[in-house]
């Protein structure tokens, strides 16, 4: 009987909280959208996937800065020169993107052309505290063209042995963890208030689903907005509290209206909501030149991807790792640290030895192996931020895929417009060939083509593409009905066109010779009837044949 470790002590891991929301626009205009995140101060660098960065300088210029990197992918080299000028937190975050994009263009070819056009952007930090504990987290932002936005919440941890159990419930489930205070940056906390109190605050106000509309309630909504932007203005009226954060000090505000409470909802989702809605606001749509509603989140997923990079008698082949950590896996997986009997792990969907890849709906966990000569602290390795980027740009991808056709899917069953509807219909039945081409490596493929199944995703393709159907069949016979009426209208219009042609042209003259003595009035009055009664006993005829062959 094979003997398992029961008890993972971890020592370094890192966590990317990613958050994948599909808004209800599918034509970003980038450029816009990037000017807008630095005017409203919530990101002072915008690199977008062409290499082309526009950032703020010290004066709070809006300057741009071309990238144009040396090397050669395959030699895993890049060498870029920055400008003189270049501030330094800007160069950190440039550095950052820079290693994403170049390891982007190692899974998937510029050929095959799936992605769409994208921006990265860093934005503010926030804090949890809870217990004399704090956690500060940074957030990253990468927003597609196509109206698909990823905010990854990136933290990194050390312990001495951390417990399993405390692992999976602190670090792994850490948006089900309440905390005393979060700390946000102001111009977030005021634009995320702004798109609450101008929303429909009236259609909340309801009694058994049903809204309740009166002049009380038109009062109730405005004292709703008045009171809320007193507390909003009291609380961010406050001097904020400075943290030092990776070097760089911020102030930061506790969200607006928590001070003193203890029974809100204090948890990762809430900030999850706070930067969705504030970069939502932000986004501008293609062609659009008037100032309309901002786009709306139509759905979103959620799931964290971990690295595993030190841990407690970590071996160093994965035969080793998963004959005598395989339970643990399997706990950590399944997000629960009290199972007796966790279920079998699922494939490793890494080929090669260097560390083992395993994935659900729920997680995407990276569990790295250790040789001898390799240090205590893993950040003592030179290419330690590569391979976290490199897990993060693979789960990047999943994410995109998978909401790209979730999004799809929740489009082709309620579309609200016919371009929305045919956008749908594309990419559902594009899905399997963009899923095909979607790597240049055939591990890259596979991995997408389970997660995508192991999520779910993969089994809504089929219905999805029915649906969409059903509603272009529809469309079409509503559309074949209004031209049909149409169509009846003109043959109306023109028949009596052709009649009045005949009578004047035919019939008239005839009438004239046979009674010279009536009036042109009412003779061109009966060339019309006697006109009309012939014609129309011509289309009785054809109608009634026409039945007859039926």
């Amino acid at each position: 009987m094979t003997s398992y470790r029961t008890n993972l002590k971890v020592q370094q891991a890192n966590s990317f909280y990613n958050y994948t929301v599909g808004l209800d626009v599918m034509d970003v205009d980038l450029v816009k959208t990037a000017t807008n995140l630095l005017k409203s101060k919530i990101a002072r660098t915008v690199c977008f996937s062409d290499l082309k960065c526009v950032y703020l300088d010290v004066d709070g210029c809006v300057q741009l800065e071309w990238l144009r990197p040396q090397g050669r992918q395959w030699d895993s080299h890049w060498e870029v020169k920055f400008s003189d000028n270049l501030p330094r937190h800007t160069a950190a975050d440039l550095l950052f993107c820079l290693e994403l994009s170049f390891l982007e263009q190692r899974i998937e070819s510029p050929e095959a052309r799936q992605m769409p056009s994208h921006l990265r952007a860093a934005l503010p930090p926030l804090v949890l505290e809870r217990d004399g504990l704090t956690l500060p987290i940074h957030p990253w932002l990468k927003l597609y063209s196509d109206g698909i936005l990823i905010i990854s919440f990136q933290l990194d941890a050390e312990w001495s042995g951390l417990d399993e159990g405390d692992f999976i419930q602190e670090i792994v489930n850490l948006f089900q963890q309440y905390f005393d205070r979060v700390w946000v940056q102001e111009h977030l906390q005021r634009i995320d208030a702004e798109q609450e109190l101008l929303s429909d605050l009236g259609s909340k106000l309801s009694i058994g689903g049903q809204r309740v509309a009166s002049r009380k309630t038109q009062k109730l909504v405005k004292k709703i907005r008045r009171d809320g932007r007193a507390v909003l203005e009291e609380s961010l009226g406050k001097c904020g509290r400075a943290f030092d954060i990776s070097g760089e000090s911020w102030v930061l505000h506790q969200i607006a209206g928590s001070e003193g409470q203890s029974d809100w909802e204090a948890t990762i989702d809430l900030c999850r909501s706070i930067y969705v809605r504030a970069v939502a606001s932000l986004v501008t749509v293609s062609g659009r030149t008037w100032v309309g509603r901002a786009p709306q989140a139509q759905l979103w997923q959620g799931r964290p991807s971990i690295s595993l990079m030190r841990f407690v008698d970590q071996p160093d082949s994965k035969e080793k790792l998963l004959e005598e950590f395989g339970p643990s896996i399997s706990r950590v997986l399944g997000r629960h640290g009290e199972l007796e009997d966790p279920p079998a792990l699922p494939p490793d969907l890494r080929m090669f030895g260097d560390y083992c890849f395993h994935g659900d709906r729920a997680l995407l966990l990276w569990t790295w192996l250790r040789t001898q000569d390799q240090p205590d602290n893993v950040w003592e390795e030179d290419n330690t931020q590569g391979r976290l980027l490199e897990n993060q740009a693979r789960a990047e991808h999943f994410e995109y895929h998978n909401l790209r056709i979730a999004r799809a899917c929740a489009t082709a069953s309620s579309p609200k417009s016919d371009e929305d509807l045919v956008e749908a219909y594309r990419v559902l039945a594009g899905a399997e060939a963009v899923i095909h081409h979607s790597g240049q490596a055939g591990e890259i493929t596979d991995a997408l083509d389970y997660l995508l199944a192991a999520a779910g995703t993969r089994g809504l393709i089929a219905s999805g593409k029915e649906q969409a159907r059903w509603h272009l069949d529809e469309r079409r016979y509503r559309a074949e009905r209004k031209r049909g009426r149409v169509d009846r209208w003109l043959t109306g219009v023109f028949g009596l066109v052709g009649v009045a042609g005949f009578a004047d042209l035919v019939v008239k003259p005839l009438l004239t010779d046979m009674y010279p003595e009536r009036g042109e009035a009412w003779t061109g009055l009966y060339a019309f009837a006697l006109s009309f009664a012939v014609v129309g006993l011509v289309a009785v005829l054809i109608w009634i044949i026409n039945i007859l062959r039926r």
